[in-house]
Parts: structure tokens; C-alpha cells; sequence
């Protein structure tokens, strides 16, 4: 604003003693009024223009014209605003612009520190990849046969030539600009559409076991408790079924412990925060929340605990200005992504109208309109998934011509008058599920009492709540909650990780761990290979 912001000029009209203030104070105010009045009138003629253009506005329902111009003109008139006020890079919303170097030596380094968490997830890559081949069927419509999946449809969306043209619901806002680029390259090397979409799947959870460990590492500068956390992310139910299953969820988690790794850097631009939650809305954007609730704990963090963010203390307005421009800048990219996306690819659906979302009202339940025991019934399962099944495999209930299918559909729970069933554990799973349990009591003492001890949020806390805030979005939402497990499985095994800090160099607790994950790894495969058993006699009759 010429040198002059709002509030500078506030704080002189106080304190400055020179005369010309209050008229540097007027002309501050007549600025800020013009630059507003301007942006509004650009944001709204745009706004005209494009929904006209891009959108048949004259020809929808009154609701939709009325959104499709404030929600665009609001997100545009943000946009243009912060960027006239910064001067495309001098504020908040900077990207360091350093040259690129190649370093032989350097990277050489680099791929030495991390050649532990490397090698980890390349075996995870390989097992996924084995899964996924046997899982994932090119010619054969198998959604919502493996625990609620659209595997098949996810398929021809990320690789398929004409798999575009399928519909993207509104909870994606803009997964085709995330997704397509990646399956056409993938395309380049690979013989089938459906192999590049198996193993950008695979590659994903693979990445999310490689970059657990960076941020266990980066936690404890132990690399032998980091590989340990890790293996427990790849090979919880969550993604090991998930890493060799088409569908999005694998991609959320991706991008949600890629947030958790810029929050870990403690930077103070916003750019690199703004990137990740970008990714993570476009592709599931109710993840966006666990975002928001990430860094407000950060930024909770340096108000009140300076000293353990290495920064000068924080002021409350700095602390709401810093979360309002994280939330504004997000969502107004995300909004004007969208609207380019659904352009792009009309069969895209916008999640900010009526009309377009709507079809979620399908996956929604109403559960506390209806009788008690399946209000009880729904927070009993939801409990059960979100601390149980997300990490140890129960044996699925099995559904074959009950429900109309050629191929059997599994679940983790079963619905009758006035029962709720649940998948259970027998022989190994009672131990591995009975020392689960025992692990997320231990690792919620340490959380209370370490809370207690220092007074001070750290990244558990922002876990804590994440799993909150899915417990309260899947009492309503989605049939098979497990569907939804990787969007808090990364929280639920970080929280543990943290948690459990006090025990992290201790040698017999690493060894306890270690057998622990190799009795998992034995329950999961047979899990996995129930599964396979289950369907292969209805391959063999062609199907």
C-alpha cells in the first residue's frame, strides 16, 4: 500500500509526531477504499464473464447463478487483493526463488541419510504391487466389492483413455488435474492404462512408508525406531490393503503426511503449507480440515511456546492473521481450481453447489433420526475402525447373493433388525489386536501426562483432533468407514509414534515392537489372502 498498511497507519495516528501523519493516514484509508472498490469490480465483471462463458448461468436455477457468482467473485477478489497488496511476492505468500544447482556430491549425501526409509519402501512398493496385480481387474466392475472400493472406476479415471469422461464428484474438487498428468506419463512406459494406475496406487503408499520414516527420523534421530513407525503405517489394515487397492484415499494420505513434514519445518511462509493443502483439497476436500487444524496448532505453538518453535514470540493478532491467510488463500486457489477444472473436464461436479452435491446426500445417514441401536450401533463401529481395524485386519463378513453381485462383497460389519455386527479377531488377531490396544493405552498416558508435565501443543495434539474430527464426519458419512482409514491412519500411528517417545532408544521395547510387526505382517497377508480365496472360485466359472 505504498509503503503504508492499514494497521501502520493506525499505530501513527498514536505515536508519530510528525504533522503529515493524519494525512498519510487519509490517503492510506483512500487507497485501501479504491484498491477494494477496483478488486471487487474485477473480481465480479471475471466472475460474469466466465459463468457465461463456461457455465450456461442464464439457463440454471436462481441458487446456482447466485453462488456461481459470489463464490468465484469472492475467492478472485481475495486473490487479486493479497496480490496487488504484496506485489506478487514481496508478502506472505512467498516461494524462495534460489537457482538450481546440481550437486553430484550432495545428492549423493542425501540419498545415503535417507538409503534406510528408501529401501523400506521400495519393499512396500513390491509387496503393494504383488497385491494390487491380484486385486485390481482391467475387464471386470468390481466397485464396492472390497470393503466399499471404486477401484474399477478410479482405474479408467487416472489412466484410462477416455477415463474422463467419468463422473468426479463434488467431495474431488479437482482430482483429474492431479491424477491424469501422472497416469499419461505412467502411460508412456507402461503396456496397459490399468497397470499405470496399479502402480501409481502402489507408489503412493509407498511413499507415504518413505516419508513416515523421514518425519520419525527428523522427530527422534533414530532411524531404527523411524523404520519401525514406518513399517507400522505400511503395514496397518489401513494401507496395506488401501497401498494395493485403487482408490483416492491412498493419495490423501499422501498428501496429508506431506503437510505434516512442511508443518515439521516450522517455516514461516506460507507458500509450501498453501501447496500441500491445495493437493490435499483437490483431491478429498473435506481433508483440508485436518490441514487447517495442523497448523493452527502450529501457530498455537509459537504464540505461547516460542522458545520450542526457535522464533520470537507471536502476537495474537499475528497468530489470526497468519491462520486467516493460510484458510483465504487455500480455499480461494482451491475455488479457482475448480472452476478451471470442471471447465476442463465438464463431467466434474462443484462442490460449492446445491445441485452438483446433492448425490452426497447417497453416502450420508441420518443415524441419530432413527431408532437407538443404531445410533449406539454406528459410534460402536466407527470406534472399532478408527482404532482397531485401521491397524489389525479382522475377518471381513462375506456377502455373496444377498446382495446381488457375481462377485462376493466384503465388509467389516453387518446390519439386521436391530443389530450391529462386527468383524472380529480369533487366535493370532486376539494378540496382535489385545497388544494394539495396550500400546494406544500406554501412548495415550504418556500424551496426558507429557501434556500436563510441559503445558504445550505439539504436532499430537493436531493428531489427537484429527481423529476427532473424523470419529465426528463418519458418525454421518460413507457406509464402510474403513473406505475412509487412510485419512486417519497417518494420525492415529504418528500420535503412537510421538506418544511413545520416552521408549524410543529403549532396545527391548524396540525388540517387542519388531515382533509385533511380524506377527502383523503374517495376520495382514492372511487377511489378504482370504480375499483372494474368497473370489477365486467365482474367476474360475467366468465370473
Amino acid at each position: 500500500m505504498d509503503g503504508l498498511s492499514l494497521s501502520s497507519c493506525v499505530d501513527s495516528t498514536h505515536t508519530s509526531p510528525l504533522p503529515d501523519a493524519p494525512r498519510a493516514c487519509s490517503r492510506s484509508k483512500m487507497n485501501l477504499s479504491l484498491r477494494l472498490f477496483f478488486t471487487t469490480l474485477l473480481a465480479l465483471a471475471t466472475s460474469f464473464a466466465f459463468n457465461i462463458l463456461f457455465f450456461n448461468w442464464l439457463e440454471r436455477p436462481t441458487l446456482d447463478q447466485i453462488l456461481l457468482i459470489v463464490f468465484p467473485a469472492a475467492a478472485l477478489g481475495y486473490l487479486i487483493f493479497s496480490l496487488w497488496e504484496t506485489r506478487i511476492g514481496s508478502g506472505v505468500l512467498h516461494a524462495p526463488m534460489a537457482k538450481f544447482q546440481y550437486n553430484g556430491g550432495a545428492i549423493s549425501s542425501l540419498l545415503r541419510e535417507h538409503a534406510p526409509g528408501i529401501v523400506l519402501a521400495l519393499l512396500f512398493f513390491a509387496a503393494y504391487t504383488f497385491i494390487g496385480l491380484q486385486l485390481n481387474f482391467a475387464n471386470s466392475d468390481t466397485t464396492d466389492n472390497f470393503l466399499d472400493a471404486d477401484n474399477f472406476p478410479w482405474m479408467q479415471r487416472i489412466a484410462a483413455p477416455n477415463g474422463y469422461l467419468l463422473e468426479m464428484r463434488a467431495p474431488h474438487p479437482f482430482a483429474y488435474f492431479i491424477f491424469r498428468p501422472l497416469g499419461w506419463l505412467l502411460n508412456l512406459f507402461t503396456p496397459t492404462p490399468t497397470l499405470s494406475a496399479i502402480l501409481l496406487n502402489t507408489l503412493a503408499g509407498a511413499l507415504c512408508v518413505f516419508m513416515a520414516w523421514v518425519f520419525i527420523k527428523r522427530q527422534f534421530q533414530n532411524p531404527i525406531y523411524a523404520l519401525l513407525v514406518a513399517s507400522l503405517l505400511g503395514l496397518s489394515t489401513s494401507h496395506f490393503f488401501f497401498g494395493s487397492v485403487i482408490e483416492t484415499y491412498i493419495f490423501s494420505a499422501a498428501a496429508l503426511i506431506g503437510f505434516v513434514l512442511v508443518l515439521q519445518n516450522r517455516t514461516d511462509s506460507l507458500f509450501a503449507p498453501v501447496t500441500m493443502s491445495l493437493i490435499t483439497f483437490g483431491i478429498t476436500l473435506t481433508n483440508f480440515a485436518q490441514n487447517f487444524i495442523g497448523f493452527v496448532v502450529i501457530q498455537v505453538l509459537k504464540v505461547f511456546h516460542p522458545e520450542q518453535s526457535g522464533e520470537t514470540k507471536k502476537t495474537f493478532r499475528v497468530f489470526f492473521m497468519k491462520i486467516f491467510r493460510f484458510t483465504a488463500l487455500t480455499l480461494s486457489l482451491g475455488i479457482v481450481i475448480s472452476l478451471i477444472h470442471a471447465t476442463w473436464y465438464p463431467s466434474s461436479r462443484l462442490f460449492f453447489l446445491p445441485s452438483d452435491a446433492q448425490i452426497e446426500s447417497d453416502f450420508s445417514l441420518s443415524i441419530f433420526q432413527g431408532p437407538s441401536w443404531k445410533a449406539i450401533g454406528r459410534v460402536i463401529l466407527i470406534v472399532r475402525t478408527i482404532l482397531l481395524y485401521t491397524i489389525v485386519a479382522p475377518k471381513p463378513f462375506v456377502f455373496g447373493k444377498e446382495v446381488g453381485a457375481w462377485l462376493p462383497y466384503f465388509n467389516f460389519f453387518k446390519v439386521t433388525p436391530e443389530l450391529y455386527s462386527y468383524s472380529s479377531y480369533n487366535g493370532l488377531g486376539n494378540i496382535l489386536v489385545a497388544t494394539w490396544v495396550i500400546l494406544l493405552f500406554v501412548s495415550g498416558v504418556f500424551f496426558l501426562l507429557n501434556l500436563i508435565r510441559t503445558r504445550k501443543a505439539d504436532l499430537s495434539v493436531a493428531f489427537a483432533l484429527s481423529l476427532l474430527f473424523n470419529f465426528i464426519l463418519h458418525l454421518g458419512y460413507g457406509w464402510e468407514p474403513f473406505l475412509y482409514s487412510p485419512d486417519w491412519a497417518y494420525a492415529l500411528i504418528f500420535f503412537v509414534g510421538l506418544s511413545l517417545a520416552p521408549l524410543a532408544k529403549n532396545r527391548l521395547f524396540q525388540g517387542a515392537l519388531l515382533v509385533f510387526l511380524i506377527l502383523l505382517a503374517y495376520n495382514q497377508i492372511q487377511f489378504i489372502k482370504f480375499i483372494l480365496e474368497t473370489i477365486a472360485p467365482f474367476y474360475s466359472q467366468g465370473g
